[in-house]
């Protein structure tokens, strides 16, 4: 099933913050990034396919607990 635009975009959000996250310093801003993280990947996570996302954002996703929230809904 080819991924929608509104997917992608937030596919791409997802995957650019997971990449971010392990190379902020600031503490407060790297809580936050996080946090962000999170509720984008509990809004959207279902609706992405696992396969789309590259191997840093998805070793960070495992790192929060977050991957299992990644392709699990039914469309």
């Amino acid at each position: 099933m080819a991924e929608t635009q509104e997917q992608w975009y937030n596919r791409q959000a997802i995957e650019q913050l997971a990449q971010h996250i392990p190379f902020e310093r600031d503490v407060a801003c790297k809580a936050e990034l996080i946090e962000m993280l999170r509720g984008l990947v509990i809004r959207h996570g279902r609706e992405i396919d696992p396969l789309l996302f590259g191997f840093e954002a998805r070793n960070e996703l495992v790192r929060l607990g977050l991957w299992s929230r990644i392709g699990q809904g039914d469309g």
